[in-house]
């Protein structure tokens, strides 16, 4: 996993419960001295580590706080690299160019950044069909993805998930409705 999201997590934790929390989440799942740097790789288990001392700090389930740390995300995402967010004009077109776009201008910046495989397909003026695959699993970030970037276009969202690798799917369908 690249630093630059584990940056994502450390502005979250601080804003939400201070830099002593994230201090002690360091100290208990990371390796001794740890500094996260943007473009530099770490292992996943750390992410999930700090993850889930988030989520018992917070007395939340994990599935929980991935979703609320995935729409913080999107926000920092946007700020931290204008250049590929100011090329969509709107939610549709921004979750409609995740893998032809976003993932390309990612491996532009990033080496081997293991991303996920999601392919978006509109099913009316209203709905998207979204279906994410990814050995990380990390579906319920990507819902909080979802819920940043419709937020960032002022687009209100609710999103179906009938379909979960979390529960022995291959991959994930999500239905994103707008109003």
């Amino acid at each position: 996993m690249r630093g630059v999201i584990f940056r994502g997590l450390e502005e979250l934790v601080v804003e939400a419960i201070g830099m002593q929390a994230w201090d002690e989440l360091l100290e208990a799942h990371a390796p001794e001295g740890r500094v996260y740097v943007s473009p530099t790789s770490y292992p996943d288990a750390e992410l999930f580590a700090l993850a889930q001392g988030v989520a018992d700090k917070l007395e939340k389930p994990l599935t929980d706080v991935l979703a609320i740390f995935g729409q913080s995300l999107f926000g920092f995402l946007a700020e931290k690299h204008k250049g590929i967010s100011s090329k969509f004009t709107s939610f549709e077109e921004l979750v409609l160019s995740i893998d032809s776009v976003i993932h390309m201008e990612v491996k532009k910046l990033y080496n081997e950044p293991n991303l996920p495989s999601i392919s978006a397909m509109v099913k009316d003026d209203k709905t998207i069909v979204l279906e994410y695959c990814s050995s990380r699993k990390l579906c319920f970030c990507a819902e909080g993805l979802l819920h940043g970037a419709a937020q960032f276009y002022s687009r209100k969202l609710k999103i179906e998930h009938p379909q979960c690798m979390h529960k022995g799917s291959s991959h994930c369908i999500l239905i994103l409705h707008l109003d």
